[in-house]
């Protein structure tokens, strides 16, 4: 079963692609990942920016995207300058 957030952008994703044509079966998208994956890409491609945001973030949820983790590495600590001694 799929949580909220998903089926919410699954609706807005089937609606904003009838209106650019494109007919799309939510069902079969759910049942058949070769299905999901070509209508994706396919999608991917049209001219209307929040529909493809759309699309990748379904991607990136469904695991379709193989992006790279990006983790912040912590600066080097820059002890040289530090002031040491005790209060006076």
């Amino acid at each position: 079963m799929l949580d909220s957030a998903t089926m919410m952008l699954l609706s807005k994703l089937k609606i904003l692609a009838k209106q650019s044509g494109i007919n799309i079966d939510l069902i079969k998208m759910s049942e058949d990942k070769d299905y999901a994956v070509l209508t994706l890409k396919e999608l991917s491609n049209a001219d209307d920016p929040e529909l493809v945001m759309i699309v990748v973030n379904l991607m990136n949820q469904f695991g379709m995207i193989k992006a790279p983790a990006t983790k912040a590495e912590p600066e080097e600590a820059n002890y040289k300058d530090r002031y040491v001694g005790k209060l006076r």
